[in-house]
């Protein structure tokens, strides 16, 4: 065995499943609770963080843990406005007509979302999520996107569909869906803004959600370190390209400055005519 896919209880069970069953390398998956294969030479990290004896190691687990922290990774967002304004401290805030949106500093499924219109509200929803939360812009989207990301290219990209474009948050796990989005209708403009995202994170591979509103103008969300691989065609993407890191190494592939459409940005173990320097 060369690689194995290291995951924790509750966490990617099925995307790690069918990402080995579709890998040509051999790539067998662990959970962190279990005895681990040192024979192994390189250990992919499936959003977990636990200690590993490999030393060629697939999303390190400083990035992971980045990841994970929304306010640290936000801070980072903001700092390069890839994403839409945010405050950390609840005297900076500035309420908008379309209100703000106020989140604890750990939270996952669009859960702890609170969206309020006036700053008693604000204030409210911020003493709830203690004092290490955020408060953003809220910005109505038309759009939103999951960009899945391996060495600094896209794999494939994928657009939610919410089960009420009203909601607020356009979650799977209330009800939404994720729809593959072809190569010639890839958002070129998001899919270059989650890359640039991306690199900030120190990850090797994950997923970036990306919005889009009326005007065009694109705005990263977060990071997954593990994202839900529900499609058969994702999962078959993601085995690719885990094959493809295995066998070629995790180096970045630096994007070609150079017109060519989708074929810039995508993953070479993706489409082969993708361009590459």
């Amino acid at each position: 065995m060369k690689a194995y896919l290291l995951r924790r209880r509750k966490l990617g069970r099925t995307s790690c499943r069918e990402i080995v069953r579709l890998s040509k390398t051999g790539i067998q998956v662990f959970r962190n609770d279990s005895v681990l294969p040192a024979q192994a030479e390189i250990c992919i990290r499936w959003g977990c963080t636990s200690d590993v004896p490999q030393k060629k190691v697939f999303n390190g687990a400083a990035a992971i843990h980045l990841a994970n922290d929304k306010v640290a990774f936000r801070k980072i967002l903001q700092e390069k406005e890839l994403c839409p304004q945010t405050w950390f401290n609840i005297d900076d805030v500035k309420m908008s007509l379309d209100g703000v949106i106020v989140r604890p500093r750990h939270h996952h499924q669009g859960r702890k979302l609170y969206y309020c219109k006036t700053m008693g509200e604000t204030l409210a929803a911020w003493a709830r999520c203690g004092p290490n939360g955020y408060i953003t812009t809220y910005i109505p989207k038309v759009s939103e996107f999951r960009v899945f990301c391996a060495q600094g290219r896209a794999i494939c990209v994928a657009r939610k569909i919410p089960a009420d474009p009203k909601a607020i948050a356009w979650n799977v796990y209330q009800g939404g869906k994720f729809e593959n989005v072809q190569w010639g209708d890839w958002p070129l403009k998001a899919v270059k803004i989650a890359l640039e995202g991306f690199a900030l994170s120190g990850l090797d591979f994950g997923g970036v959600d990306i919005m889009v509103d009326a005007n065009g103008e694109c705005y990263i969300l977060e990071l997954n370190s593990a994202p839900s691989l529900t499609s058969p065609y994702r999962q078959q993407c993601f085995a690719k390209v885990l094959d493809y890191m295995v066998q070629n190494g995790k180096e970045k592939i630096p994007l070609v400055q150079e017109k060519g459409g989708y074929l810039k940005f995508i993953h070479p173990a993706i489409e082969p005519k993708a361009k590459v320097a």
